[in-house]
């Protein structure tokens, strides 16, 4: 009996994993992902830079936008200033052409000029009391500034506009302040409206007396009225005795 014939032949076995070729091939896709995160890493980088790069432009753009609107701020302010001061000046020369020109109506052929004028030292400055107001000129100044008209102002104060500030920063500022306060308390006497601040008091008690409201000489100009300063806190028998003396200089009671 003939053997029983194979019904078919084995396959090839699987030839086996080289590896050789398997560690190339992880290490090619190693490679492949290291270079993808590279990448990735200096598109990060780049972002981040790129957001840098704008926060600083925005908070360049911010500062500039700040100072343009406080340049803008100031500006207005300093218009807004220099037009007071122009509409001051102007109401001022007015008024003393106005003045003049009624003098001249009252008097004609007279001159109201200046009755009274200080200078300093080397007479580069000069006060000067006219035409109800107090004058003030500097040689380094094209202008010259003036108080408000002593009959106009409140109780005949001695009041100036704002350029006076910068005169008053100046060299000249202790004479003009002496100067100024001599010819304003001259004109309140020649014309009987004298102030506390023109007696010979000390200043703590002419600050005193005007604090309380006190301002005029004949607001004490009585015995009956300066005991009624006895209410004022600092203001005692002496003090009171001070200002009876300085009124009766002043030709009070």
């Amino acid at each position: 009996m003939n053997a029983p014939a194979h019904v078919g032949e084995c396959a090839p076995a699987r030839a086996a994993l080289n590896p050789y070729d398997e560690a190339i091939r992880l290490a090619l896709d190693n490679q492949d992902l290291r270079q993808e995160l590279a990448k990735a890493e200096r598109r990060a980088e780049s972002a981040a830079a790129g957001r840098d790069r704008a926060k600083a432009e925005a908070d360049q753009q911010r500062e500039r936008a700040e100072k343009l609107a406080k340049d803008k701020a100031d500006g207005k302010k300093e218009l807004a200033q220099v037009r007071h001061q122009a509409r001051q000046r102007v109401q001022q020369l007015e008024a003393e052409l106005a003045r003049r020109d009624k003098a001249a109506e009252e008097k004609p052929g007279s001159d109201p000029g200046p009755h009274a004028t200080i200078k300093n030292d080397d007479e580069s400055v000069m006060v000067q009391l006219a035409f109800n107001q107090v004058h003030i000129h500097e040689p380094d100044r094209w202008y010259m500034v003036s108080s408000e008209p002593l009959d106009k102002a409140e109780n005949h104060q001695l009041v100036f506009c704002g350029l006076i500030d910068g005169i008053m920063a100046g060299q000249h500022a202790a004479f003009i302040r002496g100067a100024t306060r001599r010819l304003a308390a001259k004109w309140r006497q020649d014309n009987g409206c004298q102030r506390v601040e023109d007696l010979e008091l000390a200043n703590n008690i002419v600050t005193r007396l005007e604090g309380a409201g006190y301002e005029m000489l004949a607001d004490v100009d009585t015995e009956a009225k300066r005991q009624a300063l006895a209410g004022i806190k600092g203001i005692g028998p002496a003090t009171i005795q001070k200002v009876a003396r300085a009124v009766r200089k002043a030709g009070g009671k």
